[in-house]
Order: structure tokens, then C-alpha cells, then sequence
């Protein structure tokens, strides 16, 4: 075994990986401290009271093994010379007996789909493209949820750059609207056996392992149902009531359901935004598939058309929004009423930001007037309209290309 240190000084032997659903090592009885024992007896032969320095230990699929927060707690709470690193199934829920038994003592990092910027950086790796890194380098560092005037700005300023990189970017795009955000995919680079894979073992194994055996769900081809339906009509706001007579159930067990694929972030739901708090819970839901290329693998899409594009891009602002608003502690909702429609409102506490997705080059109208005009007390100092190539700043209305908005 090479004692190297690594980049941060720790020699590889100091660091211990397993995962909580491996057969070959959780086949009976034994538990994390068996493992853990074993490895300070027969490869550091040091005793846990004394070790001779830190040791990291990294488990996966930890919520798959029985009273593993009672485990970790027996190891923090004398202090000893360890830190754990666990990860595990999406589901946020999976995790929540962490939170009393471990209190105060941990650190917790969701880790979204990648976006697409994230999947352009993946692509100048594998796929060694200067091009791709070049253009990562040039886009400004700020965020367009965060600061959307000032990136727009930005973006105006450097605008002679954008057309040199537009044809190898839309290459990555295009790729990217059909596989969607799960960097695992570049080990496999082939479409159609991605498509598979992602049906198979992501959304076979994340809706039944962790969501049915978790709440002991005694119609599993509902919840599948319900997944198929939202992949088909992704974006679009519905009722319960309407999506409960689709797949044949009642209006509670389809609002429960909601529940646990949003916390395992499979889908996202938006409440349509209102002052009035009993409106906004009342109103129509809008619902998408949180990875766009889960949502094409379940409709067995083998390529995008124009159409489909848009509603694609549609649901990848709604991601890129809900991550930004889960680090910023602010609330995502969408608007509908009388007919208007804006895909994305963003409560910043301070201000309102709207977003309305256009994926295309002509714009002609939008329905931001219209929800400036009902909400007219509030504070919007301004309003996005993601497109496909446009880029332009129309007094309060900033208008930004899809390819360019992270």
C-alpha cells in the first residue's frame, strides 16, 4: 500500500472508504464499528484512544445501515482523532435522525444535478476541449439569480466573445438537454445506454429502495405512475384532485407522494405565489422533473426536437432557481393567474425577482407587465427573460441566452 501523502499531507493509509450497502462486507451482523476495528487493528494497528493522527473515514449509502447516527455519535462524543464523511441516497429524509442525535455536530451538502456550465466543465475534461474550458474562463464569476444586473451588464460588455464560442457551446447543449446533469454519465457516453442505466438503477433503485421499503409504500405503481405523469407533462401546473383521477388514487396519497419524490429531489414543486397565503396553497401546482435527462429516459426520448427544448430549458431554470434559493435561504414560486403566466418568481426577502423562460430568439411579449401590475407595491427592481441567443437590456427587463445564465 503507498504511503504518499497526498495533496493535503495525509498519507492514503489513514483513509478508510467503505459503503453501507456492499454485500461482501454487510452480509449479517456486522456494523460500522466491526469495520472500523477491524481497520485499526489489522492495517493501522493503533488503538482508537490513541491514535497516532487523524483518520478520515468515508462511508457510502450510509442511511441503508441500521443506527448508523448512534454509531458515529459512540465515535465522536469521547473525541476521538476521526472525521466521517457519509453520503447516501438524495432523500433528505433519509437523513433526519441525524439531526437530533448528532446536533451541532454535523455539516450537510445536497448536491443538485449538475448544471449546465458544471456539464461544459465535465465536457472540456473528457472530452480535452480547449474551446469549452476558454469560454467556463471568460463567463463572469457572480451568479444571474444573485446579482442579475450586474451579470447582464457583464455579459453585454464582453458580447464580441459569446458569437466565437457559439458553435461548440450548442454542441455541449444539445448533448446536455437530452442526458441531463448526472456526471456519471461521461463513464458511459453512449445515449441509449445512459437512457437505460438512468431508468434501471437511478430511478429503480430511488424510488423503490429508498422511498417505498423507507415509508413501506403499498402501491409502488402509483408512485412510478405519478413520476411518468409529471415526466410527461413536465412544467405545466395541475391539481390534486386533476392528477389523482390520472393515476387512479386519492387526492391525500398524491400530495403525500409529492412529498417524498420532492425531499428525495426527483421532482420540483412550485406553489404559485400570492400575498395571501391561503391562495398561494389552494392554487394549481406547477411540477417538474428535477433532471431533465431522468424525465427524456422515462419518455424514452432519443433526441430533442425544438418544442421539446424549450420545456427542457424551462425545467433546468426551475432547478438552477430551486439551488440557488436552497443556499440563499429564499423561496421559489411560480405565477399564474387570469390567463398570465411567469415560470419563476424568486422571493429574495428584500426584493422580487421574476424569471420567465423564452427559449427562442424572438420575444414579442412576455407576462411580466401583468404580474408588475398585481403585485405593484412589491419590490422588483428587475425582471429576467432567459432566451436562447438574445441578449439585450430593455430598461428594467434583462434579457439573457440560456447558453450564458448561470
Amino acid at each position: 500500500m503507498t504511503t504518499t501523502a497526498l495533496h493535503g499531507g495525509t498519507p492514503p493509509i489513514r483513509i478508510l472508504f467503505f459503503s453501507g450497502d456492499d454485500p461482501a462486507i454487510f452480509n449479517g451482523s456486522t456494523t460500522i464499528g466491526d469495520v472500523i476495528e477491524s481497520y485499526l487493528d489489522d492495517v493501522l494497528h493503533e488503538a482508537v484512544s490513541s491514535l497516532n493522527g487523524k483518520i478520515y473515514v468515508f462511508i457510502d449509502e450510509i442511511h441503508t445501515l441500521s443506527g448508523w447516527q448512534l454509531w458515529l455519535k459512540n465515535y465522536y462524543e469521547p473525541g476521538y482523532n476521526i472525521k466521517f464523511v457519509v453520503s447516501g441516497s438524495s432523500a433528505s429524509h433519509l437523513f433526519g435522525g441525524a439531526k437530533e442525535s448528532l446536533l451541532g455536530r454535523t455539516d450537510t451538502l445536497r448536491l443538485m444535478p449538475l448544471s449546465f456550465h458544471q456539464f461544459c466543465r465535465f465536457w472540456s475534461a473528457y472530452r480535452e476541449s480547449e474551446k469549452i474550458a476558454e469560454f467556463l474562463d471568460e463567463l463572469p464569476i457572480h451568479s444571474m439569480y444573485v446579482e442579475p444586473c450586474e451579470y447582464c451588464d457583464a455579459l453585454i460588455k464582453d458580447a464580441w466573445k459569446w458569437n466565437s464560442y457559439r458553435p461548440y457551446v450548442n454542441a455541449v447543449l444539445q448533448e446536455f438537454l437530452l442526458i441531463g446533469g448526472y456526471p456519471e454519465y461521461y463513464a458511459e457516453s453512449n445515449a441509449t445506454l445512459w437512457q437505460k442505466r438512468l431508468v434501471e438503477d437511478i430511478i429503480g433503485l430511488g424510488l423503490y429502495r429508498d422511498i417505498v421499503s423507507i415509508y413501506r409504500i403499498k402501491t409502488p405503481n402509483k408512485l412510478e405512475k405519478l413520476l411518468f405523469f409529471i415526466a410527461d407533462n413536465n412544467g405545466q401546473d395541475f391539481g390534486i384532485k386533476t392528477i389523482a383521477d390520472t393515476i387512479g388514487c386519492d387526492n391525500e396519497t398524491v400530495s403525500t407522494y409529492l412529498t417524498y419524490l420532492s425531499q428525495a429531489y426527483l421532482t420540483v414543486v412550485l406553489n404559485n405565489y400570492s400575498r395571501n397565503i391561503g391562495k398561494t396553497l389552494r392554487k394549481n401546482k406547477t411540477i417538474y422533473v428535477l433532471d431533465n435527462g431522468i424525465a427524456n429516459a422515462l419518455l424514452r426520448l432519443p433526441h430533442i426536437d425544438e418544442t421539446r427544448a424549450g420545456h427542457v430549458a424551462e425545467s433546468i431554470c426551475a432547478r438552477d432557481a430551486l439551488a440557488v434559493c436552497e443556499s440563499n435561504f429564499w423561496s421559489l414560486y411560480y405565477w399564474r393567474d387570469k390567463g398570465q403566466e411567469v415560470d419563476i418568481v424568486i422571493d429574495r426577502k428584500t426584493d422580487i425577482l421574476p424569471i420567465e423562460a423564452k427559449y427562442r430568439n424572438e420575444v414579442s411579449q412576455t407576462c411580466l407587465p401583468a404580474f408588475r401590475q398585481e403585485f405593484a407595491n412589491a419590490n422588483i427592481p428587475f425582471a429576467v427573460v432567459i432566451t436562447k441567443n438574445r441578449l439585450d437590456k430593455k430598461q428594467d427587463v434583462l434579457y439573457m441566452p440560456f447558453w450564458l445564465v448561470h
